[in-house]
């Protein structure tokens, strides 16, 4: 094959293009090692070539391209290679990484291994070694992708056969079910937060059934839906004449989910009197009933539940330290429905084929105001949208003009639309993927471009900030 002049440094080289190639990106600031690089890759392998000759470069090339191989010099201008390996390695785990140096030494290969090298090798870099190993590497990177859809394919089956109630599509839901499982299998008290409406009781059971207490009782007691003085009643029980009403002895919800699960939703809501009766149950795991004399004992785990935020209120003294640890062992956050946006379409379908609607069909006005909306009510909601759209849709399509009317003024109010809200300042409402775009870019531009650091301010992951930057065509050094 006739030989073609080398790619400048941010250039990418081609072989043939009816070869499969080999995605490779090349990092040095000496023009010459690149030269060699792309001459040999280009000649002795099936590669596609991306010479770059600083990190900046090699981070925008990779908006651009996925490589297979990464061949990282140690020692460039300013900077240090293998801190780029170290977040080339979080970025893209399944990458092939080659770090290459002038300096033989053992301690600089354990470190750049260390780092999250694949290989090692020295310069001057020979023809036979070096497409070797890039060959070797990007067989490696395949089987570890095919192995990562493998186990991310096995772990969706697993979710959806052991939470079969628990539909979702999103990384955040996926995320907490992952966690449920691993405390479902310890006997820890759970604390799970998230708005109304987001499936607090429906994580609590499912906790529940993938226990070992799972052929026990799941006994649940709402909190905030009670006057203050029955809660005890309702807690502990009560003997016979222990007030007026009480013509019969009754067990409470403690001494019913013995041996079993016993879920306090909206715990956040018991009164504080109630609070330290409540502890000392829960660490004796022995109470009396209201009016009795004798101690009952009861082996229960416990779930509990809150829509408030515990540590203000432990702040403001409305709710018990003490107590606040004794139920929040192990917290579980779930998610608003508006962080999930993955699964409106999901969800909606599933609760409208309930209703009775086997093919819905949505038109793109009507999709473009359930996507926009911010479902303050969560699944809750979305539930009770679906019960009633059915009664307004015709033949299973739902439209614009059904959503509107549906939602009348809550659009104004809650919904991203046009009209701003009522206010002093009468600011326009802006959306929020707007906010998003320019916080992102006011941390890139605070960072001078480097992803990693940008990503750690944001709280976000790198892999997560390099897939938003691909996808809307930014450049970490854009102004």
């Amino acid at each position: 094959m006739m030989e073609t002049a080398s790619a400048q440094p941010g250039e990418t080289t081609r072989q043939a293009p009816s070869v499969a190639l080999t995605p490779v990106l090349v990092l040095d600031d000496n023009a010459l090692t690149l030269q060699t690089i792309d001459r040999i890759l280009r000649h002795k392998g099936a590669c596609e070539v991306r010479l770059v000759h600083s990190v900046a470069q090699a981070r925008d090339a990779l908006l651009e391209m996925t490589p297979d191989v990464a061949l990282v010099d140690v020692y460039l201008q300013g900077e240090n290679g293998l801190h780029f390996v170290r977040e080339l390695r979080g970025v893209l785990p399944e990458l092939g990484i080659i770090v290459f140096s002038g300096d033989d030494t053992a301690t600089l290969a354990a470190q750049a291994v260390e780092c999250g090298a694949d290989s090692f090798l020295s310069k001057p870099l020979t023809a036979a070694a070096l497409t070797l190993t890039v060959e070797k590497l990007a067989e490696l990177a395949r089987e570890r992708r095919k192995a990562r859809a493998l186990e991310a394919e096995l772990e969706r089956n697993v979710l959806d056969t052991v939470f079969p109630d628990i539909l979702t599509h999103s990384d955040a839901m996926k995320a907490v079910l992952r966690l449920v499982r691993k405390v479902a299998a310890r006997d820890l008290a759970v604390l799970v937060c998230g708005e109304s409406g987001t499936g607090k009781e429906l994580v609590a059971l499912a906790i529940h059934q993938n226990s070992r207490r799972r052929r026990g009782p799941f006994i649940e007691l709402n909190c905030g839906a009670l006057p203050p003085n029955l809660v005890e009643s309702e807690l502990f029980g009560h003997e016979k004449g222990a007030f007026t009403g009480a013509v019969a002895s009754r067990a409470g919800r403690m001494e019913q989910a013995d041996t079993g699960t016993l879920f306090l939703d909206e715990v956040g809501e018991l009164p504080l009197d109630m609070q330290p009766k409540l502890l000392r149950a829960l660490q004796e795991k022995r109470f009396t009933r209201v009016g009795g004399n004798q101690t009952i004992g009861s082996d229960f785990r416990l779930i509990s539940a809150t829509n408030r935020d515990l540590v203000e209120e432990v702040r403001r003294g409305r709710f018990r330290e003490d107590l606040f640890y004794r139920v929040g062992v192990f917290p579980i956050r779930l998610p608003p429905l508006r962080e999930r946006p993955e699964d409106l379409d999901l969800l909606l379908t599933h609760f409208l084929r309930r209703e009775g609607i086997s093919q819905p069909h949505l038109t793109s006005g009507a999709r473009a105001i359930l996507r926009d909306y911010r479902w303050p009510g969560n699944v809750r909601e979305l539930l009770n949208f679906a019960q009633a759209i059915t009664l307004m849709c015709e033949d299973g399509t739902i439209t614009e003009d059904c959503v509107r009317h549906y939602f009348g003024s809550r659009l104004e109010l809650t919904g991203r639309t046009d009209t701003p809200p009522p206010s002093d300042t009468h600011r326009p409402v802006r959306k929020l993927a707007d906010l998003e775009r320019e916080e992102i870019l006011y941390a890139l531009r605070c960072f001078k471009g480097n992803v990693s650091e940008a990503a750690r301010a944001l709280g976000m992951g790198r892999a997560t900030l390099y897939k938003y930057l691909r996808a809307n065509g930014i450049q970490p050094t854009q102004p």
